[in-house]
């Protein structure tokens, strides 16, 4: 997206991106400081930015405030404590066919923006409900995008000052049951946000670039 396209304001007190990836750490425990409404908004339209393929967006971020309502998340997670400690908990969501529910309204925004011409729209809606259905289950492809968001939202709340810790464990049908989802929805991760109580933990360390990138073939490591 041309950020100029954009009417959000870039909040100044956001912190530099390199400094973001950095510092980042997974939060173990959090305070009960609670985290206003408005910055929420901002860290969920930063997380709206994040690409899509056909721009179809198929994720939906559940917020979870209510103590009562994270506690029963926390019943379906394992019992982990930061659901809730934290004042603010946000399910990753990707409903099965929201993507096909949203398809004209997707093409038709890109008509309006002169991204596609309007004689064009049918047959580029068949194409990317014909791409979208290759994949199965499509659990793949949902899950691929949807964490593409979540990925923008975790950044984005520690880019506004706000500690984060991503999850990935919880019992996804228990989850659909505490929150009334349908059985199609697919639940990707949770993210609590808040502010640490203690000091990061030790950073583990990541693997050098050598390890992990590599050039023209996975027999010669970056650089070549």
């Amino acid at each position: 997206m041309n950020h100029a396209s954009s009417s959000h304001a870039v909040d100044a007190h956001t912190r530099p991106f390199h400094t973001i990836i950095g510092e980042r750490r997974a939060t173990r425990h959090f305070t009960d400081e609670p985290v206003p409404e408005e910055a929420i908004t901002e860290i969920l339209h930063d997380a709206s930015l994040a690409p899509s393929g056909y721009n179809l967006q198929p994720w939906r971020f559940l917020v979870v405030r209510d103590a009562a309502n994270r506690r029963r998340l926390r019943a379906a997670a394992f019992d982990q404590e930061k659901i809730t400690e934290a004042p603010v908990v946000v399910i990753a969501l990707a409903p099965r066919n929201g993507w096909r529910e949203r398809l004209d309204e997707v093409f038709a925004e890109r008509v309006r923006r002169g991204s596609l011409p309007a004689e064009g729209i049918e047959k580029s809606k068949q194409g990317c409900a014909a791409f979208v259905d290759t994949f199965e289950p499509p659990a793949i492809w949902l899950n691929r995008h949807t964490m593409i968001a979540f990925t923008f939202l975790m950044l984005a709340a520690e880019a506004h000052g706000w500690d984060t810790a991503p999850m990935e464990g919880f019992d996804a049908g228990a989850v659909r049951k505490a929150f009334n989802l349908p059985a199609d929805t697919e639940v990707v991760a949770l993210l609590a946000i808040g502010r640490a109580r203690e000091p990061d933990a030790v950073f583990p360390g990541r693997f050098p670039v050598e390890r992990i990138a590599f050039s023209e073939n996975l027999s010669t490591p970056w650089p070549a």
